[in-house]
């Protein structure tokens, strides 16, 4: 838009400029142990980042049924008995609605049976896996905590053939030349270790 008569335009001095580069922390910058960034840093915007909670869930409790229904008369058969049921009840017809309803209820009843447990199953694996208990370095102290406790900083002691409870950048190693040999097979399928150094 015009700039008015009376508008005044000001810029920051070389001087003033350095300050606000002095005073800028980056928004990604992680502080290890969740620390609080240091005096003088205003610019700061603390992150939110998710928890550590692993769910392969698809249904809760109070989205079961909902859920469930919509997805299953998303299937073009169900869709398709399900508007012979209501137009049965609605229109006056020969057949009566209970030749296409009881059908349909059957079949919706039994797979979401089907589906609920198969959720169930998923939701105690998950369950069983964020309650894993992990070590943490705190203070210099190591405490036992839950995996899905953790959070983005936190620094993480993982012992020889221990599963990774979350993202890991590796700090040090036992070994004197810093590495330390790690196995995907959950990830790629692939079993041979690689070596992986730690970061400097």
């Amino acid at each position: 838009g015009r700039l008015k008569a009376n508008t005044h335009l000001s810029f920051p001095s070389p001087h003033d400029s350095e300050h606000l580069l002095t005073n800028w922390v980056d928004t990604r910058t992680v502080y290890i142990g969740n620390k609080e960034p240091p005096p003088g840093a205003e610019a700061y915007i603390p992150q939110r980042y998710p928890d550590n909670r692993i769910i392969s869930s698809k249904y809760t409790f109070w989205n079961f049924v909902p859920k469930n229904l919509f997805e299953q008369f998303r299937r073009i058969a169900n869709f398709y008995f399900l508007i012979i049921f209501l137009v049965q009840l609605i229109i006056d017809t020969p057949t009566s609605p209970i030749t296409s309803g009881l059908p349909l209820f059957f079949v919706i009843t039994v797979t979401a049976i089907k589906q609920g447990y198969e959720d169930w199953l998923r939701h105690k694996a998950d369950n069983a896996i964020n309650q894993c208990p992990v070590h943490e370095v705190q203070h210099g102290n190591v405490i036992r905590k839950q995996s899905r406790k953790l959070r983005v900083g936190d620094v993480v002691l993982i012992k020889e053939d221990e599963t990774f409870p979350c993202d890991l950048i590796l700090l040090s190693t036992s070994r004197e030349d810093g590495t330390c040999f790690v196995t995907t097979a959950s990830l790629d399928g692939e079993s041979s270790h690689k070596v992986t150094l730690h970061s400097d």
